[in-house]
Order: structure tokens, then sequence, then C-alpha cells
């Protein structure tokens, strides 16, 4: 398939709905991520240079930079989650026996479950980062940090699940349950962070 990235909207969800294994949910989760990474980029663009936001110009300048360079970060996992997955879906169609003389099998395994595993520390950090920014934000636009929030938090369940679905595949049980484990101790983080968020951002209305 064609670069994902270079999709229109409109190609990109017909691609999404159709009967082929990319893009996934691991392409849409990473995607969710870049779409509030850069929806509370925007937010802060209506914020910078403002009077009434400019005892907070230098943390908004700075997350600015921060939103930008994670919108990229997210790109690059989307395709970086194409090409695992890719590669995972080919050794599968292998028997077991197969599977478990091809060297390249378990490096592909942990790749498909480290591409999520970075895809959902990003989307915290981004959402991190909008919470900090609530009372910095321009009042007029905080609507906009807010559903990038949502859609970073999303981001992160989504994570959970595509690193989970692969825990079977890695063999080693003892490392499936610690990965499992972090993984649910971050998606409970971030449903933490969401809810604070959420209920100060309403409280303003």
């Amino acid at each position: 398939m064609s670069d994902m990235l270079a999709l229109s909207v409109h190609d990109f969800l017909t691609a999404t709905a159709a009967k082929q294994p990319t893009p996934g949910g691991g392409s849409v989760a990473a995607l969710t991520g870049a779409l509030g990474a850069s929806l509370a980029a925007m937010a802060m663009e209506y914020t910078v240079g403002k009077k009434a936001y400019a005892a907070h110009d230098a943390a908004v300048r700075g997350a600015l930079q921060q939103f930008h360079q994670a919108s990229k970060l997210f790109r690059e996992l989307l395709a970086e989650d194409v090409a695992a997955y890719a590669a995972l879906s080919a050794l599968l169609k292998l028997s077991p026996e197969e599977r478990a003389r091809n060297a390249d099998y378990l490096p592909t395994v942990i790749a498909a479950i480290r591409v999520p595993q970075s895809v959902g520390a990003l989307a915290m950090n981004v959402l991190d980062l909008c919470a900090s920014l609530r009372d910095k934000t321009n009042k007029y636009i905080l609507s906009d940090l807010a559903i990038a929030a949502v859609l970073a938090h999303a981001t992160v369940h989504g994570s959970e699940f595509n690193v989970c679905i692969n825990l079977p595949l890695l063999g080693d049980v003892e490392e499936a349950a610690v990965i499992r484990k972090s993984t649910g101790e971050l998606t409970a983080r971030a449903d933490a962070a969401y809810s604070a968020l959420r209920g100060g951002i309403l409280s303003q209305g």
C-alpha cells in the first residue's frame, strides 16, 4: 500500500474500512495521537502573544514546539506500525515450528509490541502537557485543548490493546506480565489525568 500519510482523509477512511490489514488499529491510534498533538498546537497558536496570557508566554511557546514534535513522532510511529504489522503478519502465516526456527520471528514480535508502547507513552506526554496548560490557554480555544486531551487519552487506551494483543506471541510469560502491568498502569494514569482535566475545564463553563 502507498504511504499512509500521503492519502487524503477520504482515502484513509476508505482504506481503514476495507478488508485489508492496514491501516488498522495501530495506524488509527497513532493518527489519533497526531491529531491530538496537532490540535493542541493550534490552541497554543491562538494563545501565543495574547496580553492576557503574557505571563505564560514562555510555557506556551515551549508547549507549542513540543506538540509539533509529538505530531511528527506520531506520524513516524504510524509508518513504523504499518511496517511492523506487515512483517509480523507474514511470519504468522508460517507454522509454529517454522516460526520457532526463524531468526526474525522474536525481533518482529518485539517490534510489534514496542511500537504501540511508544505511541502510548508519547500520548501520555501529550495528555500531561495538555493538563499543565489548562490555566494558560486562551479561554476561547480551551475546548480545543480539551478535545486534544480526549484524543491523547484515547490513544493511550488504543495502544494498550495494541500491545496486549501481541503479548501471547512473546513466549516469555514473565516478561509479558511485566509489560501488561506497566501498560495497565500507564492507562490508569491517563484516566486520572484526563478525569482531572475534564472536570477542571467543564467546571469553568
